[in-house]
Formats: C-alpha cells, sequence, structure tokens
C-alpha cells in the first residue's frame, strides 16, 4: 500500500536539509537527512533508500567515496550530485560512477522536482 519514493539527503548545510525536507515532503516523498557521508552510509546500510541527494563537497568522507559506497552496496540506487563548489572532473567522475546527474546549488526546485520524477521513472521501469 505503502508506495512513496524514500529519499536520502546527504548534506553538511542542516539549512538545506531542512528546505530540502520540507519540499520533498510536500510533493510525496518520503525524506530521511544526514550531514555527514559516515551517517549517510550507516543510515543507507540500516535502510536503503530508493534515491539520494548527495553534496559532493562535504568535511570528513567526500560525496564521490559516498557514491562509490553506495553504488557498492546497491547498484540500482538512483544518486543526484549537488555542489555549490563542484569541478568539472569531479563531475564527470561521478557520472561514470553512475550518478544520475549533477544539479548546481541553489538549485531550482521545479528542476530538481522534474528530475527525480525523472529517476525514479527510471528505477521503477528497471525493477
Amino acid at each position: 500500500m505503502d508506495n512513496q519514493a524514500k529519499i536520502l539527503v546527504v548534506d553538511d548545510e542542516p539549512t538545506i536539509c531542512s528546505m530540502m525536507t520540507v519540499f520533498l515532503t510536500q510533493i510525496g516523498y518520503k525524506v530521511n537527512t544526514v550531514n555527514s557521508g559516515e551517517d549517510a552510509i550507516a543510515l543507507f546500510d540500516q535502510d536503503p533508500p530508493d534515491m539520494v541527494l548527495l553534496d559532493i563537497s562535504m568535511p570528513g568522507m567526500r560525496g564521490i567515496d559516498v557514491l562509490q559506497c553506495m553504488k557498492t552496496r546497491k547498484a540500482d540506487c538512483g544518486v543526484i550530485m549537488l555542489s555549490a563548489y563542484g569541478d568539472d572532473q569531479t563531475i564527470q567522475e561521478a557520472l561514470d560512477m553512475g550518478a544520475y546527474c549533477y544539479i548546481q546549488k541553489p538549485m531550482e526546485l521545479m528542476d530538481l522536482k522534474t528530475r527525480l520524477e525523472a529517476l525514479h521513472q527510471q528505477i521503477m521501469e528497471a525493477a
């Protein structure tokens, strides 16, 4: 009966996590947030999400390393990379590792919604 997609938001900025929780919940997703790569992996192992919004630049474990761990554990997990500071090489590396796309922060929420819907559709079709 419960077919809401689960999204994990990983960002070291609590205000981003709060804003994303409000927005994503309003458009029908179940949302969990964490502020570090280490916490993201722990929660991912405990309750794997359908999709992840993952900041590239975080203290401690980098977003690219988190992506690699997640893809190793659950290859079909859809990951959208986010960053205000992403360089082309890091973005390309993330895409090569299986990230669905990259969105520059600050993001346009309707663009994010469109990309999440397309990613969710792709995941559902592959299942």
